[in-house]
């Protein structure tokens, strides 16, 4: 792995002849009490430099500062940018780096708000270099692929799922357990948004019930949890990669 976040042995000519590179795209955004702000950029990094290391690939510094919704940008904590100056920022990032030369990149997903401005912004680049191809991930969509899936039965309420519930803050608690205290927070019952099936309601109706800048089971929050987790996902994006490295050869 070459980590240009260490500027440790990265040349220029690195960018072009990597199999791909990896960029993280956090945020700064409130978990609860119970997490730290930087929950999303952690898990982007963490997941990105093991994929890195794998595939011997170039990873960049995260793109940290994004956009929040308005249900965690209430609260203090959350640092959220606009969003059509994130997408355009989103954008010249990419396109500078199609422009040094690479041909395939990896954004490594770590706040769900990040996807749409992501495809936006792939799309576009796409648009201006049309042999270049973008493979954005979800990490928490990668949890529970397959039949017996390791992460099967972990936790008791809709597999831990839920803004800094304790699916999310076990995996950020195995790369780094700073910050990450569920005694200082307490259960709140994690409804699944019926709109994301096939909408989502923004503004009045938007908010989960009992929402109070996360949700879920925090007493379930287990690093050892997370650990198993860490390694589902890890694989489960290697393979992912894979066949994408298939599909632009």
């Amino acid at each position: 792995m070459i980590d240009i976040i260490q500027l440790g042995g990265a040349r220029r000519e690195s960018i072009r002849t990597a199999p791909f590179i990896v960029l993280p795209v956090g945020s700064i955004e409130y978990h609860g009490p119970h997490a730290p702000l930087g929950t999303d950029t952690t898990l982007a990094v963490g997941f990105a430099k093991r994929l890195c290391e794998r595939f011997s690939a170039i990873l960049l510094p995260p793109v940290t500062y994004t956009f929040a919704p308005s249900i965690t940008s209430r609260h203090l904590g959350t640092v959220s940018i606009s969003p059509d100056v994130f997408l355009e920022y989103l954008y010249q990032v990419l396109l500078a780096l199609a422009a040094n030369g690479a041909r395939r990149i990896v954004a490594l997903n770590g706040h769900s708000e990040n996807q749409f401005a992501l495809r936006l912004a792939a799309e576009r680049l796409a648009l201006e270099y049309p042999e270049s191809s973008v493979l954005y991930v979800n990490w928490w969509k990668l949890v529970g692929i397959g039949r017996d899936a390791p992460s099967e039965g972990l936790f008791t309420d809709h597999g831990g799922h839920g803004h800094g519930g304790p699916l999310e803050i076990s995996t950020v608690a195995a790369f780094d357990p700073s910050g990450v205290e569920p005694h200082l927070a307490t259960n709140i019952e994690y409804e699944s948004p019926w709109w994301r099936v096939a909408g989502q309601a923004v503004g009045v109706g938007q908010e989960p019930e009992g929402f109070s800048g996360f949700h879920g089971r925090v007493d379930e929050i287990d690093p050892a949890k997370g650990e198993v987790l860490v390694d589902e996902v890890s694989e489960n994006l290697a393979r992912m990669v894979e066949e994408w490295l298939e599909r632009t050869s």
